[in-house]
């Protein structure tokens, strides 16, 4: 049984022509995997997750025939729902994650903002806590980079500077 259902979602933004269609009548099923798509650039892959997530513009329009996630009609969703099931039962990583970061927070506090969103835990827990995330996917320098803003890390500090 999927544990995701979608089926004909479609994606589309105003536009000075008229609407422009960022994702057109995409159909997935996933299980209990984990799921990578992968297409040339600008063919609606993270419009596709975003939508999903529900964390596209209010100006963006969103239609779906079937959107399920676990027995959730996540198209009619609360807003509160959505809150507990984005990070904690699916997350979607984006494809230059450095841009996605916001440029006056460090990046330790954004990831630590992150974990807080899901933990029930004290501020200094979180500390802690990104501080051994970052080390468990080998970024030298835990310490330097969780006080660093995202400009000032290498381009390559995705595979860890």
């Amino acid at each position: 049984m999927a544990l995701l259902e979608i089926e004909d979602l479609w994606v589309r933004f105003p536009g000075a022509r008229g609407p422009v269609e960022a994702v057109r009548g995409i159909d997935l099923s996933v299980g209990r995997e984990k799921l990578g798509i992968v297409r040339r650039v600008r063919l609606g892959k993270s419009c596709t997750g975003r939508s999903i997530l529900r964390l596209l513009p209010r100006y963006a329009t969103v239609t779906t025939r079937r959107a399920v996630f676990d027995g959730i009609d996540l198209a009619h969703a609360s807003e509160r729902d959505m809150r507990r099931i984005r990070g904690s039962r699916i997350s979607m990583i984006m494809q230059d994650p450095k841009f996605s970061l916001n440029p006056v927070m460090t990046v330790g506090r954004q990831i630590a903002e992150a974990y807080l969103v899901h933990a029930d835990e004290a501020s200094g827990a979180a500390r802690r806590r990104t501080l051994d995330m970052l080390a468990a996917v080998r970024i030298r320098d835990p310490e330097r980079i969780y006080d660093a803003y995202p400009h000032e890390l290498s381009g390559g500090m995705g595979s860890a500077s």
